[in-house]
């Protein structure tokens, strides 16, 4: 994944129309720095076959949310990631 969550989006799935979308257990997918990723989540499939992908946990006082870009043979090439923390009264 050398492209930011910016670029990739831009670049694969900006102004590209949506051909289906589904639900995507984890899937292990070797990336090119060596490491595995667990793509999992709501996905959406761009006519070029690109696919944005989102999930998310609460854990305690934080919510995670991950998305990723995939390209047409699953492998991410681009990545992000948010952890929103609250406080409970």
């Amino acid at each position: 994944m050398e492209m930011t969550f910016q670029q990739a989006f831009e670049t694969h799935i900006q102004n590209k129309k949506v051909i289906s979308f589904g639900f995507q257990q984890p899937v292990k997918t070797l990336l090119s720095n060596g490491y595995y990723a667990y793509p999992a989540g709501y996905f959406t499939v761009y006519e070029n076959n690109y696919r944005l992908i989102f999930n998310g946990a609460s854990l305690e006082k934080a919510d995670i949310q991950e998305a990723f870009i995939l390209d047409p043979k699953g492998i991410p090439v681009a990545r992000d990631t948010e952890t929103i923390y609250y406080d409970e009264d």
